[in-house]
């Protein structure tokens, strides 16, 4: 009987042990996935007055010009976008921002628009009512956002813990539960204030900014930034490196706005050595060649 008694402790110590080791193995799991995301902001200046503030696959680019600062996309949630704006303040010795300008309506480019509220918002018309329209049902979104940062959770628990892969899953996972708690609180849908059809033209003193309407593309609502003064050529989603479409050139419908674009395009490339793509992406004139070649 006694032998009993004693087998019983242990047993029941050893369950104690197990229980706490994997309540603290939780604890320290989730302490890990929750904290230090600051690390993962990167910044990349292309030249003194221009930066690049990236989280995963976010990309919020800044110009700063003798007149103010011009904001390239908003990355995909507002308080992450909150972030960036801090640095580029710090980075750039400035925090007045004249514009923001989105390059098309996916809300991994506008999510962050509201950070940006006391300044002029500028997109092609189309951009206002595809926003309206994926915005029609929040719940849905909310769910879908979720959905993807479970994804992700799913994905650390097969990685190596401080490996690259998992390093990187890890913050593509925070980015996605930053977009889906700002939907829970803060977000406030910001479209543009400011629309064009075809082009437009902002001239801030010692730089201007040309934009143009792709047509539909990526989306229904592409526009190109060309900055002539800093030969800057910013694409939004349009293509890859290598020049390879993010769309099915064959299935487009616009084919007016994409020929017209595209001959503008060919008529700048003597003033454009640097072209920046929709998240971050640093390409060359032969990689905007290339897509130019892929249409001909």
């Amino acid at each position: 009987m006694k032998r009993k008694h004693i087998i019983f402790f242990f047993f029941a110590a050893a369950l104690i042990l197990i229980i706490f080791i994997g309540s603290q193995f939780r604890t320290n799991r989730g302490d890990i996935l929750s904290n230090d995301e600051d690390k993962y902001i990167s910044v990349k200046r292309l030249c003194e007055n221009v930066l690049i503030v990236s989280m995963g696959t976010d990309a919020v680019t800044a110009v700063k010009s003798r007149n103010g600062i011009v904001i390239i996309d908003a990355g995909i949630s507002n308080s992450l976008t909150a972030k960036y704006r801090k640095i580029i303040a710090t980075e750039l010795e400035g925090n007045d921002v004249r514009y923001l300008i989105n390059t098309h309506s996916h809300p991994d480019h506008t999510g962050g628009n509201q950070v940006f509220a006391d300044a002029v918002i500028v997109g092609q018309e189309n951009c206002i009512s595809e926003m309206k329209e994926y915005w029609r049902d929040p719940e849905k979104i909310k769910s879908r956002m979720l959905n993807v940062a479970d994804q992700y959770d799913k994905k650390l628990s097969s990685q190596e813990p401080g490996s690259e892969d998992w390093e990187e899953t890890l913050c593509q996972r925070n980015r996605f539960r930053h977009a889906y708690n700002d939907l829970e609180g803060s977000r406030i849908v910001t479209p543009p204030n400011v629309v064009f059809k075809d082009t437009m033209s902002i001239l801030l003193g010692n730089v201007s900014l040309e934009l143009i309407y792709f047509g539909k593309a990526h989306s229904g609502s592409d526009i190109i930034i060309h900055i002539p003064e800093m030969k800057l050529l910013f694409t939004g989603d349009l293509f890859f490196p290598g020049g390879r479409p993010s769309f099915k050139p064959g299935k487009i419908k616009d084919s007016r706005h994409v020929k017209e674009a595209l001959r503008r395009i060919k008529a700048r490339l003597k003033r454009i050595d640097i072209v920046i793509a929709g998240h971050g992406q640093i390409m060359g004139i032969d990689d905007l060649k290339a897509f130019v070649d892929y249409f001909n």
